[in-house]
């Protein structure tokens, strides 16, 4: 530098000095930008959640309403209010024969499916706990709203959920056809758990709306209760897709003998639901990164018990008792037996099987 004069030293220094506040001013600057970017960017965040959570909540007291709304209907209206509701209801309330019955159920009712009529009942329309029954509405919602190839997955408190079973292992995938017959052979409580979740989730899915495991088992519910009432089943709830007995008798799905009939009615028209519950037996095989093989029967009897019967579902719990909806096709008629609150529904079903088809 000393071939410089003083005054080029003046001018470097004071160049040097203008480069530095440049620099500095634009790192302030440009750090300023990146500030403004990220309060922006993370203000835009922080509203997508709050109108996610928004969404969340609308959502949940949309279901909410929606599943207040369906028990509003069952308390304000009564099946009999408008009789009868549609076809699958027997023509009128007053049974063609008065027979006493030496049984142990506490409501009873039997129809012809043919000419609709009331052939004995008692107790009609008392409401009572129906147990395992509720499945045959797990059953329809399940067949119209899915296909029977469609895989679920078993989730933890499926596979937890106890009492009668199919036995299924946390993590297997599934079919609906395995699943429907695991539900109504061997009255499988995880069956019922995951085709409600997984139903659930599917139609979520395909509606585009936020899921998880709990939202679908609660829609499911509710398309339960919505497809009862849309029958005509004024007098039915369901609070869970098993018909295991919640902590309370009040808080347990329950039902009436003449809803029930219409309900066995109505899902005996499926072709796919009268085939399983027909079914005696069945084997699925093991699938390889599936699940294991089942072995799966029918708890009912069916035609050991009296020539021509062809299934439907019993249920068992302590508030219920024992429970069941049979069919039976024999001398060219269908009936349609409904057991409520029982001690012992084979041996009052054989009994009533025996006044119609021994009569004479």
């Amino acid at each position: 530098m000393k071939f410089l004069t003083d005054m080029d030293e003046k001018e470097v220094k004071t160049g040097g000095k203008t480069d530095k506040k440049r620099i500095i001013l634009a790192a302030a600057l440009s750090f300023s930008i990146f500030t403004l970017f990220f309060v922006c960017l993370f203000s835009w965040l922080a509203t997508l959640k709050s109108m996610s959570a928004a969404s969340s909540q609308n959502q949940r007291k949309n279901e909410k309403n929606i599943a207040d709304e369906l028990y509003q209907n069952i308390v304000s209206n009564k099946t009999t209010d408008r009789y009868p509701p549609n076809e699958y209801f027997p023509n009128n309330l007053e049974p063609l024969n008065y027979d006493n019955f030496d049984i142990s159920a506490k409501a009873y009712a039997v129809m012809d499916r043919d000419s609709r009529e009331l052939l004995y009942a008692k107790n009609l329309t008392q409401g009572l706990p129906i147990a395992s029954l509720a499945k045959i509405t797990t059953a329809i919602v399940t067949l119209e709203n899915s296909s029977l190839t469609d895989v679920f997955t078993v989730s933890p408190t499926a596979s937890e959920v106890g009492e009668a079973s199919m036995y299924l292992s946390e993590g297997e995938r599934v079919t609906v056809e395995e699943l429907l017959y695991g539900l109504m052979l061997p009255s499988g409580n995880d069956a019922a758990e995951v085709l409600a979740e997984g139903v659930g989730i599917k139609h979520l899915t395909d509606n585009k709306m936020e899921i998880d495991r709990k939202k679908g088992r609660e829609w499911f519910i509710m398309e339960m209760n919505g497809k009862a009432q849309s029958i005509g089943m004024m007098d039915t709830y369901f609070f869970n897709p098993t018909g295991l007995d919640e902590e309370t008798r009040e808080k347990s799905s329950f039902s009436t003998a003449l809803d029930l009939l219409a309900l066995t009615n109505y899902a005996l028209s499926n072709p796919t639901f009268a085939k399983v519950v027909s079914t005696k037996q069945i084997s699925f095989p093991e699938k390889k990164d599936f699940n294991k093989g089942f072995y799966l029967l029918n708890l009912l009897q069916l035609d050991r018990s009296f020539p021509g019967i062809k299934g439907v579902k019993p249920g068992n719990s302590v508030f219920a008792r024992e429970t069941l909806s049979s069919y039976i096709e024999r001398d060219g008629r269908r009936i349609i037996v409904v057991l409520l609150g029982s001690s012992y529904t084979k041996d009052d079903v054989v009994k009533i099987y025996k006044r119609i088809f021994e009569k004479n």
